[in-house]
Parts: C-alpha cells; structure tokens; sequence
C-alpha cells in the first residue's frame, strides 16, 4: 500500500492517543509509501531482514517497566533479524542483537511515543518456537500493557489488569 492518504489517516488515531502493538512484518507495513508517517509510529525503519537463525537478545534497559523480569542476555530460539536503519525521535531502543551479515547491532525491542500515542515494538517473532517461549510472552504481556499505559513502573500490571 502506497495511498499516502490512507496512511496518514491511519496514523492520525496513533497520533491522537490510540496505542500501537507491532510485531515483526508490522516493520515493512507502507515501507514503499511516500511518507515517513508509519514509520514515525513504528519508531524504527527497516527495509530487510537478516537469514534465519537464533539470535541473541541483549537487554540495554533492565530497569524500564517492559524489560523488568527480561534476562539481561536472551537467546531467541529461532529468529529473522530485521535491519534497523533508523530510530526515530520518540523511540526508545530496549534491547538489540548482532546482525551476522551487517556486522552490527539492530534495535529489536523497543517503546516508541508518537505525538498522545504509545507504541511498542518488537522486530522478534517469526518463529512458533520464539513466541511460544515464556519469556518471549511474558515480554509481549508487559509490552501490551505499557502502550495501553496499563504497566507499573515496577514492571507489573496495574490493578485489574494482572492475572486473576
């Protein structure tokens, strides 16, 4: 998709205060289109994607909310690393894994704000056997509950929001 209209419709309700949960392919979502828009919400660009194997996960922030209870060093099962050529202003990169063919480190989880709205990211995911990891999922549980701005500042959700 292309229809820059389209995509800045869209991305007005981000903007506006909608939080925004995206996963791995979410990256080349409107990456031909002729505005930076979605970009903007994602907090990252990328336009390709490294071979499959396991990746290892380091974690920058241990003491944001969303990465409390992350190891510091996480290796992804299985993985397909995203090329992350640019962070946008807004994001916060919270974790990063070595690129094999780039020689470099990529922003592979990360928390964006873009204008009222909040976005958190993960470039991780291809593979069942990375999201059927409790780790992987209790990662997403805190991510979820961050852009809906439903996580403590401890890393635990906030009242009604916990398992029951």
């Amino acid at each position: 998709v292309t229809d820059v209209k389209f995509i800045e419709q869209m991305t007005a309700a981000h903007k506006a205060g909608t939080p925004a949960v995206v996963i791995h392919c979410a990256m080349h979502s409107y990456r031909r289109a002729a505005t930076d828009e979605w970009r903007r919400v994602l907090g990252v660009s990328s336009m390709r994607h490294q071979q499959h194997t396991s990746v290892d996960v380091e974690n920058l922030k241990p003491d944001h909310p969303v990465m409390k209870g992350f190891p510091k060093k996480w290796k992804a099962p299985k993985g397909e690393l995203y090329e992350i050529t640019k962070v946008w202003e807004g994001c916060t990169p919270l974790a990063q894994a070595y690129g094999i063919r780039t020689k470099s480190n990529h922003t592979c989880i990360w928390v964006n704000e873009y204008g009222k709205g909040r976005t958190f990211g993960t470039t991780l995911g291809h593979h069942n056997e990375t999201m059927d990891n409790d780790v992987y999922m209790d990662l997403m549980a805190r991510g979820v509950l961050w852009a809906c701005g439903k996580l403590k500042d401890d890393g635990t959700p906030a009242e009604g929001y916990g398992k029951q």
